[in-house]
């Protein structure tokens, strides 16, 4: 039996602590407002060029996005520091045996709403993402969970199938994230356009297509090393700008003073601007391509391995990606430890996919459907794939389409190919394959169904070990290589980019945002 107050993801799973790694900015900065808090925090602007759908955690589908904002009013009972230790959150401790963890939580914590959190709430939130009514896009993440248990107002007992070195990592983040029981049940289906969690911020008003807004928590239970109230903000507000030049503009002039992402054709732009700072931490846009194998043409897998040898992703990254950007067999970065520099993507010669189209049957001339979003560098990138893909015999329509019709589109499966973008490296591997490539995992949109693929996932979750992890990973990789089940393009540099006037950023490895510490005008 082991009691932990803090737990080293590093000992429990074997990650490198640079796979990590959380960094935190520092800058100085004005309020766009004039108007500040006792604690000075003024207001924060930042330019979001992808709304979400919801702001429901148990519903959210940007992985690479969404907890940007799920962060300024959720949190979990556990949180995941920049070295990969499990900390405290709403648990105050917890204790691990075996297959049991039973967490102590925090008193005195209270809903925006200003209903208690206690064991009854945090029980009810994790049976609501595993409850299949839910539909929760996080269901697969707990799945280990057999029983959630209330002892006493303080104490929750947690029962899996089997010890789960993951639990605590995933309850550091969406599916673990605490609603309020008393809103998401008052709203329904509105709940994600209400959120009501413990947050650093309390929800304000969502006007769509223009602005969300946020205002300081007065309640929030955290402080800051000097025992300070958190957070030092006044508000955020995050206005959705989907059109890039227009955000290196809002950047620019100090519209907004935090972007979440710009394609390098646009942040080049910047780099000599003295207002605006661009910190590379490592985060990749690992573009990709969808590949709908459930019919045909690409339900054939040597059509699906002709298709990845017609595309040039060298040159589609040097035009799309201005020469800022990466070549990886899949979506694992160089970094990652379970990247393997053995493993290699099929050689552009469209000649020879040409001719593997004809061996396969695939007359000249056959209509494949892409449908991409219609945002910039998307429609760039599938303008060079129709190129490519017509050099090799293919005739390619191109659908750019809003989010939420893209999305329909993947979801339905009505498409041949979709150009997809994920951010890497994730916080755990599971989190960069699973649900992608996992059998009725949220995000298969190629409808893949291979068993031995999901073997080689499910082994390489139901284990702590590095190196069988990396092992199972890595063979994951292979077989998803010679499948072809998805086509790996290039990996866009993707710093963060944000106004000197602006300092205390903290983000998670991924680049997403965490603005508890977060000040403007000091």
């Amino acid at each position: 039996m082991s009691i932990r107050t803090g737990m080293s993801r590093r000992t429990l799973l074997g990650l490198s602590a640079s796979a990590l790694a959380v960094s935190t900015l520092a800058a100085c900065g004005a309020d766009e407002s004039g108007s500040s808090s006792p604690n000075g925090g003024g207001t924060l602007t930042v330019g979001f060029d992808n709304e979400p759908v919801s702001l429901d955690p148990a519903l959210s589908a940007a992985i690479s996005s969404d907890r940007n904002l799920l962060n300024l009013f959720y949190e979990g009972l556990v949180r995941q520091e920049k070295d990969g230790t499990i900390v405290p959150a709403l648990a105050e401790s917890w204790q691990v045996d075996g297959s049991t963890v039973t967490f102590k939580l925090r008193t005195g914590v209270t809903f925006h709403d200003g209903s208690a959190f206690d064991a009854d709430a945090a029980a009810w939130n994790l049976k609501r993402v595993l409850d299949p009514a839910t539909n929760s896009t996080k269901a697969s993440t707990l799945s280990k969970i057999s029983s959630v248990t209330v002892v006493d107002p303080v104490t929750l007992k947690v029962q899996t199938e089997a010890p789960d070195p993951l639990l605590l990592t995933q309850l550091s983040y969406e599916p673990g994230m605490m609603v309020s029981q008393k809103a998401a049940v008052a709203a329904g289906k509105d709940f994600g356009r209400n959120p009501v969690g413990t947050g650093p911020f309390v929800f304000e008003r969502w006007v769509a297509k223009s602005q969300l807004s946020a205002k300081r928590n007065p309640s929030y239970w955290r402080k800051d090393a000097d025992g300070k109230a958190l957070p030092r903000l006044d508000k955020v507000v995050a206005r959705f700008i989907s059109e890039p030049k227009t955000l290196r503009a809002e950047l620019s002039t100090g519209g907004v003073q935090l972007v979440r992402a710009l394609p390098p054709e646009e942040f080049n732009q910047l780099e000599n601007n003295g207002q605006v700072k661009l910190d590379d931490l490592g985060v990749r846009r690992s573009y990709y391509l969808a590949v709908n194998s459930a019919k045909a043409p690409f339900d054939n897998p040597q059509v699906r391995k002709a298709l990845a040898g017609a595309i040039d992703r060298d040159g589609v990254g040097k035009t799309a990606a201005s020469g800022e950007y990466d070549l990886s067999p899949t979506f694992a970065t160089k970094t990652d430890w379970f990247y393997d520099s053995a493993l290699a993507a099929p050689a552009y010669d469209a000649a020879k996919a040409k001719a593997a189209f004809a061996a396969a049957g695939i007359a000249p001339g056959t209509a494949v459907k892409l449908v991409v979003r219609n945002r910039p560098p998307d429609p760039t990138i599938a303008q060079l794939i129709q190129a490519n893909l017509e050099a090799a015999g293919l005739t390619v329509t191109i659908e750019a389409l809003q989010l939420e019709s893209y999305l329909d589109k993947l979801k339905k499966g009505d498409f041949d190919l979709g150009l997809g973008v994920i951010d890497v490296p994730r916080y755990d591997p599971s989190l960069t394959f699973d649900p992608y490539l996992h059998t009725g995992a949220a995000n298969n949109f190629s409808q893949i169904k291979d068993p031995e693929l999901d073997k080689l996932l499910d082994a390489a979750r139901a284990t702590g070990d590095r190196e069988t992890r990396k092992k199972a990973y890595v063979d994951a990789q292979r077989r998803t290589l010679e499948q072809s089940h998805l086509v790996f393009l290039h990996q866009a540099r993707s710093p963060v980019i944000h106004h000197s006037d602006l300092k205390g950023l903290a983000f998670d490895l991924d680049g997403q945002w965490r603005l508890h510490e977060a000040t403007v005008g000091r």
